[in-house]
């Protein structure tokens, strides 16, 4: 069926992003970072402070993507077996 996604392509397209001071980080299913992006604002940084937001902004942003990538397995996989 044309346009319809199977359970590999959808956990395959999971993205997250999360952003603050001027950083922009997104992640995939597994928490690699797939893109990161700098304003002016984030580049005036200390870069210890870069440093320390970028991390923060990849685990926030990779917890988001794997609670993503549960919903979209519990959509085919019983809870119970989850669980």
């Amino acid at each position: 069926m044309a346009g319809v996604m199977g359970l590999g392509e959808r956990l395959d397209a999971v993205r997250r992003t999360a952003s603050a001071s001027g950083v922009a980080v997104v992640v995939d299913l597994h928490g690699k970072l797939v893109d990161l992006s700098f304003t002016r604002e984030a580049l005036d940084l200390p870069p210890g402070r870069l440093a320390a937001i970028v991390r923060e902004l990849a685990e926030e942003a990779a917890a988001a993507a794997l609670a993503e990538g549960l919903a979209v397995v519990g959509e085919v996989v019983p809870a119970e077996a989850l669980g």
